[in-house]
C-alpha cells in the first residue's frame, strides 16, 4: 500500500470533532430514536467517511470488497401502503399475545386498566408479519449500480437494556431452557431471557434477509452477532464495551495504543468484515427458517419486567487474551519514516483451520459463542473471510437474461431467437413452452421443499421502488431467465392492475415496453432482504439500465427516442402517469427507450366512429379520442411535455 495514504490527513479536524461532541453531550438519550441520532453523529458518519477514504485506495478497495460507500437505512415504512402506516412507532415492535409465563405477568394481564393497551397490541399484530422497526437499520455496501445489504444494526435504549443487564444475561445459553419460566428464577435468569429475546428477534431478520452479521447497539455497548452458514440454529456473539476496553489510552504513546478498541474502531472493523460477505440466497433462507421453532414472546412486557429489576453493575472482566490482543493491533504510532503496510491479516491474527473446526464442534442447538480468545480475534482483529463465501459462484447470478425477442417468441411458442444467450436450453428450433406452461413449471419450482445446496432460481436484485422489488428469476428446466417484480400483500391488487395495463400494450411489448409473461401468486411467500414478504411476482423481460443512471447517450437523441416510445404507448390508449427518468430504461438490444412501472397508468378506450341520430347527443365518456382518432387531448400532450422536462433536468 502507498505509504503516503497512511500519513495524509483524511478526516474531520480535531477542533470540529470537539465542538460536535459538546453539542451531542447536551442532548438527552432516552429512546431508540435518540440512540439512533447518537450513533449516526458519533459513529456511523465516522465509519462511512473512513470507508469513503479507504475506497480511494485500489488495494484496500479490492481487499475489502468496497463498492463506494456505506449507508445506514431504515425500512420500517418501505413497501408499505401509506394508508396503513401506524403513527405510533412503538407499535411496530414485536407484540404478540401468548401464554403468560410468570404469575406477575398473569396478574398484569387481568388488570382492567391494561385492557385497552392490550387490545391495541392485538390489533397491531393481527394483519401483518413482523417488519423492520423504526429502531432497526440495514447497512448497505453501495456502489453506482448496486446496493448490497451487508448487516443489520438494532438500537436499544440503555434504560431498556442496560449494560448491567447485558453483563448479567449475555452468556452461552440453550433457548429451550430460557423460554421455560421457572417459579424461583434468579435475576440472572430474567436478564438471560431478555437478552435472548433481543438476539432472537434480530436473528429472525437475519434469516429473512440472508445476513451473516448483525449488531445490537445501546450507546454503552455493542453485541456483535454472526450466524454460521451451516448452523442457522446457532448465533455467535461478542460483547464490546468501548469505554471499559479503552479507558483513557487513545493518544499516541511510544508503545501501542487502543484506538482499535474505541466505538468507531470496533464498528469500523465489524463493518469491513461484513462488507466482504454477500447475502445468502433464497434457498438458504427458506431452509434455515424451516429448521427453527417459533418463540412467541410478549416482548414489551419482557422489557418492562427487566426494568423493574435492580441489577447490580457487574465488574467488567476482559478476556485473558486481552493483553496479546492489544499487541496484535495493526494500529501503529505515527512515525516520520513509515513503511508500506499490507492490508492482509498477520499470521497471528488470522484464524486457524483448527479454530474453525473448533467452532463447528459446538452443539448446533445451542445459541452459544465460541471461546472468547478466538471469538474476540475473529470479530475485531482478523479480516479473513470464509473460503466458501470467497470462492463460491452462483450459476443463477452469472446467467444472462433472455432477450426481448426470445420472450416475445415464447408467448406464442414461436421460433427461437438465436441471439438469446440461453437459446440452447429452450429447444432446437421453436419454443417448447408457452407462458401458461412456464408459469406452471415455475410455480412448482418455487414451491419445492427448501434445500441449502440447491438454488431456488429466484434471487433479490436489491432494488425496490415504492410498491415492488426486483428479483432475478430462472426456470432451471428450460433456462429461461427474466425479472420478477415482487409485491407484498398490500399491493397485490396494484400489481394485477399493472399487468392489465401491460396487456393493453401487448402489440409493442419487447419494443417500447418489456415483455410481460404474466403473474404468479406465490404458494410459499419469501422475504425481500428482510424488509417485506413478497406474495406475488409479475414476470417480465429485463429491459436494461434506467435513464436516471444513463449518461452515455446524447440528450437530444435520448429525448427523441423517449418521445417515440411514449407516443407508441399513447397510441394504444394508455396514459403512463409517471414519465420520470427512473421509469425509463435504455434497452441496448433494440437501441430504444422502454417505459416501465405502469402502477399509476390509466387506460382510455378508443371510441369507434359511428352515426348519431339527429335528436341524440353522444354521451361524454372518459376517452382520449375526440373528433379524430389521431388527435390527442391536452392531458396526453402534457405528459409528453413533462417527460421532455424530466429528461432535460
Amino acid at each position: 500500500m502507498d505509504a503516503d495514504f497512511m500519513t495524509e490527513h483524511h478526516f474531520t479536524p480535531l477542533l470540529a470533532l470537539k465542538e460536535s461532541g459538546k453539542k451531542i453531550m447536551k442532548r438527552m438519550h432516552g429512546s431508540e430514536l435518540d440512540i439512533g441520532y447518537f450513533q449516526r453523529e458519533t459513529m456511523e458518519s465516522r465509519v462511512a467517511s473512513t470507508i469513503e477514504e479507504l475506497y480511494t485506495s485500489r488495494q484496500l478497495r479490492q481487499n475489502f470488497n468496497l463498492r463506494g460507500n456505506v449507508t445506514f437505512e431504515n425500512h420500517a415504512n418501505t413497501l408499505t401502503d401509506e394508508s396503513r402506516i401506524v403513527t405510533n412507532m412503538s407499535s411496530l415492535r414485536l407484540k404478540q399475545e401468548g401464554p403468560r409465563r410468570s404469575e406477575r405477568l398473569a396478574r398484569r394481564s387481568r388488570d382492567p386498566s391494561r385492557s385497552t393497551s392490550r387490545a391495541r397490541r392485538q390489533r397491531a399484530a393481527q394483519p401483518r408479519r413482523p417488519r423492520p422497526r423504526a429502531d432497526q437499520f440495514c447497512v448497505y455496501n453501495r456502489g453506482p449500480d448496486e446496493n448490497i445489504p451487508s448487516f443489520l444494526i438494532e438500537y436499544k435504549a440503555p434504560y431498556k437494556l442496560s449494560l448491567a443487564h447485558i453483563k448479567a444475561g449475555l452468556q452461552d445459553m440453550e433457548l429451550d431452557r430460557i423460554v421455560r419460566y421457572q417459579k424461583d428464577e434468579s435475576l440472572e435468569d430474567t436478564c438471560r431471557r431478555v437478552v435472548a429475546a433481543v438476539i432472537t428477534q434480530l436473528s429472525h431478520y437475519m434469516y429473512e434477509g440472508g445476513n451473516e452479521y448483525s449488531c445490537v447497539a445501546t450507546g454503552e455497548a455493542f453485541i456483535f452477532l454472526r450466524m454460521p452458514h451451516d448452523r442457522p440454529s446457532t448465533v455467535l456473539y461478542y460483547l464490546s464495551v468501548p469505554r471499559e476496553d479503552v479507558n483513557n489510552i487513545t493518544d499516541w504513546p511510544k508503545g501501542g495504543n487502543r484506538l482499535h478498541l474505541t466505538a468507531v474502531g470496533q464498528l469500523l472493523a465489524f463493518t469491513l468484515r461484513a462488507l466482504r460477505t454477500s447475502p445468502r440466497d433464497m434457498a438458504w433462507r427458506n431452509w434455515a427458517t424451516r429448521q427453527l421453532e417459533t418463540w412467541v414472546m410478549v416482548y414489551d412486557d419482557l422489557l418492562e419486567e427487566i426494568e423493574e429489576k435492580d441489577i447490580p453493575a457487574s465488574e467488567y472482566k476482559p478476556s485473558p487474551s486481552q493483553t496479546n490482543y492489544y499487541r496484535q493491533s495493526p494500529v501503529k504510532t505515527r512515525s516520520k519514516s513509515v513503511m508500506a503496510i499490507s492490508c492482509e491479516p498477520t499470521q497471528e491474527s488470522r484464524l486457524s483451520d483448527h479454530e474453525d473446526d473448533a467452532d463447528d464442534s459446538l452443539d448446533p442447538s445451542t445459541p452459544s459463542r465460541a471461546p472468547r480468545d478466538s471469538q474476540r480475534q475473529a470479530t475485531a482483529a482478523t479480516t479473513r473471510i470464509s473460503t466458501r463465501s470467497q470462492q463460491s459462484t452462483s450459476k443463477g447470478k452469472s446467467r444472462k437474461y433472455c432477450t426481448q425477442q426470445c420472450l416475445r417468441g415464447l408467448r406464442c411458442k414461436g421460433r427461437l431467437d438465436r441471439k438469446c444467450p440461453n437459446a440452447s436450453e429452450h429447444g432446437t428450433d421453436r419454443h417448447q413452452l408457452n407462458t401458461t406452461m412456464l408459469i406452471k413449471l415455475l410455480d412448482r419450482q418455487l414451491s419445492e421443499d427448501p434445500d441449502p445446496n440447491k438454488e431456488l432460481g429466484c434471487e433479490s436484485l436489491h432494488i425496490h421502488g415504492t410498491r415492488g422489488a426486483l428479483f432475478k428469476v430462472t426456470l432451471w428446466s428450460y433456462g429461461y431467465t427474466f425479472v420478477g417484480k415482487g409485491v407484498p400483500i398490500d399491493f397485490i391488487e396494484c400489481a394485477k392492475r399493472e399487468e392489465m395495463m401491460y396487456s393493453h400494450l401487448s402489440a409493442i411489448q419487447g419494443q417500447y415496453v418489456p415483455v410481460v409473461l404474466g403473474g404468479l401468486n406465490l404458494r410459499r411467500p419469501f422475504s425481500y432482504d428482510g424488509i417485506a414478504m413478497m406474495v406475488h411476482l409479475t414476470l417480465m423481460s429485463c429491459a436494461g439500465r434506467n435513464l436516471a443512471r444513463q449518461h452515455e447517450i446524447d440528450e437530444a437523441q435520448l429525448i427523441a427516442k423517449a418521445e417515440t416510445s411514449l407516443r407508441a404507448i399513447h397510441n394504444l390508449g394508455v396514459l403512463h402517469g409517471d414519465p420520470i427518468p427512473g421509469n425509463m430504461i435504455w434497452n441496448e438490444e433494440n437501441r430504444r427507450v422502454m417505459f416501465i412501472d405502469f402502477e399509476r397508468a390509466q387506460y382510455h378506450k378508443r371510441i369507434p366512429l359511428g352515426t348519431i341520430a339527429a335528436n341524440q347527443k353522444r354521451k361524454r365518456v372518459a376517452s382520449i379520442w375526440v373528433k379524430s382518432p389521431n388527435k390527442r387531448p391536452d392531458f396526453f400532450n402534457r405528459e409528453l411535455s413533462r417527460m421532455r422536462s424530466e429528461l432535460r433536468s
